[in-house]
């Protein structure tokens, strides 16, 4: 069955409080204001193992226009990641980087940069990629691609990361609309989901574990064996 890990595209409120409702938070560094390494290590004390901290790397990372200022965003940024154990980092380009080839070149030198020891590496474009085209070259980098999975088909890979953006800002979200999202996520080892713009992102989290729980509660069928032609040797009794 599928993990689903699903949170908030930032922190609203007291950790301990926000990891009762879910188990996932994306922080963004140099971007919005952090405590500092030794507050970052006590989050990561405070939670459960299984609480999943992701590193949205800065503008200044994804606009890849190189130099030092790009430097030090990521030197930065990966500096939080470590001190929280992040379990993803997601380098997000704006709509100005568009599918030409140099372009895809940045992206996969940038990609290259960061560790992957126990991180799984995303990317999340904006603008003009085709979703074949993102599909494409997450693969040849070895990250995962970013989608809307309430719109977008998602690539096929053990990992999702998925950020939902296309369910409005309603509080009811419909049943068709969670059942999708759950067929998308069928079959996969892990799925990052995060929620924006839901005032009852809970109510999603909870529709999707019990949706792919129905995959675990229907009845197997056995599978039928049967024999392979030149495999079985009969003995001669007398023998």
């Amino acid at each position: 069955m599928t993990r689903i890990c699903l949170g908030l595209p930032a922190l609203q409120g007291d950790l301990r409080t926000y990891q009762k409702r879910f188990d996932l938070v994306e922080l963004r560094p140099v971007d919005n204001a952090l405590p500092r390494a030794s507050k970052l290590r006590a989050w990561r004390k405070s939670v459960p193992p299984t609480f999943v901290f992701s590193v949205v790397l800065p503008r200044a990372v994804g606009e890849l226009a190189g130099g030092d200022a790009e430097a030090t965003a990521l030197a930065q940024s990966l500096e939080v990641a470590n001190a929280v154990e992040a379990r993803c980092i997601v380098l997000a380009t704006p709509p100005s980087i568009r599918p030409t080839l140099a372009n895809r070149k940045r992206v996969a030198a940038l990609l290259e940069r960061i560790p992957r020891d126990g991180v799984v590496v995303c990317w999340e474009p904006s603008g003009m990629w085709e979703l074949d085209e993102i599909a494409a070259l997450a693969k040849s980098v070895r990250a995962v691609p970013v989608v809307d999975a309430a719109r977008d088909a998602v690539p096929p890979g053990a990992v999702v990361y998925t950020r939902l953006r296309a369910l409005g800002t309603s509080a009811a979200v419909s049943a068709s609309a969670i059942e999708r999202i759950a067929d998308r996520l069928r079959g996969r080892r892990e799925a990052f989901v995060i929620v924006e713009g839901k005032p009852d992102a809970a109510r999603v989290k909870a529709g999707l574990g019990a949706a792919l729980a129905r995959d675990r509660d229907k009845p197997q069928s056995a599978p039928v064996v049967r024999p392979s032609a030149g495999l079985l040797i009969a003995e001669d009794e007398e023998q």
